[in-house]
């Protein structure tokens, strides 16, 4: 089966999505040392590598997708005694309340027309006490509307006010870029920015969405990749130590980080 092209899937053989690969395991990386001996499911999964990453310190991991063909690369790629795939819809989880001690979804909020049954569902299957972490772009980050695979982009009081209208604690950090992260997003920024003056109407946003998404896909891996082969010095030393985790100003955040916690009794 031919599989059209994508940037909304990273893999880590990506040569044009390399710094957004690392972006995307430094998440994982993280939250690993919350999840040590937890039961963690991974909503999103895609290709694995992060489900991957988790199992490492969890007691069990389960990554769900609704992609089945990524899911069986994902288990190819990755066995593992204590790693689980399951091919299901983020807003209807296959799995009785209170299975699960933490719950990870990155990148997939800004998906999601009706986002609030995500959190209703992750509340659900959280045990007393659990945490849900999820990431989304950060909306000032990001060309907002750009990207046709996006029901809606966040900031911080929009991110915070989703989030709060489900669990009754949340807390936001930030995925903070260096230096070499910075140079690199800035040189990307100024060559979409001179591609899309060339549309000074803005024709793009009226095409059919499957167009738009193609497009989208097509544009960004070919400006990625013309971009990296142009930057290579800098692009190879960027790694997953260059994107760092933490509270702070978050309108300088590349993703938002919320943490939500279910605070019923334990």
């Amino acid at each position: 089966m031919i599989r059209r092209p994508t940037t909304e899937r990273v893999t880590p053989k990506s040569w044009a999505l390399r710094v957004t690969y690392w972006q995307s395991l430094a998440a994982y990386r993280w939250v690993s040392q919350l999840a040590t001996g937890a039961s963690v499911l991974d909503i999103g999964c895609g290709e694995g590598y992060g489900t991957a990453e988790l199992a490492r310190t969890a007691r069990l991991v389960i990554g769900l997708d609704l992609d089945l063909p990524t899911l069986e690369h994902a288990r190819r790629r990755y066995p593992a005694a204590n790693l689980t795939w399951v091919r299901a819809s983020a807003e209807r989880l296959p799995f009785r309340a209170a299975s699960f001690q933490l719950i990870c979804c990155f990148q997939v909020l800004e998906h999601l027309p009706d986002p609030e049954c995500l959190l209703r569902e992750a509340r659900r299957v959280l045990v007393p006490g659990g945490r849900l972490i999820l990431t989304t772009p950060n909306r000032p980050a990001v060309f907002s509307g750009l990207n046709p695979h996006h029901a809606r982009e966040y900031d911080e009081a929009s991110l915070r006010a989703l989030v709060t209208s489900i669990f009754p604690r949340v807390d936001l950090l930030g995925v903070f870029p260096s230096t070499r992260v910075l140079a690199y997003r800035t040189a990307n920024r100024r060559l979409v920015e001179r591609i899309l003056r060339l549309d000074r109407f803005g024709l793009h946003r009226h095409l059919p969405t499957e167009l738009r998404a193609f497009l989208h896909a097509v544009g960004t891996l070919a400006v990625r990749h013309w971009l990296n082969q142009r930057q290579r010095e800098l692009v190879t030393t960027i790694g997953i130590d260059d994107f760092r985790i933490a509270a702070g100003d978050l309108a300088q955040a590349i993703d938002l980080v919320a943490i939500a916690r279910d605070e019923r009794d334990e």
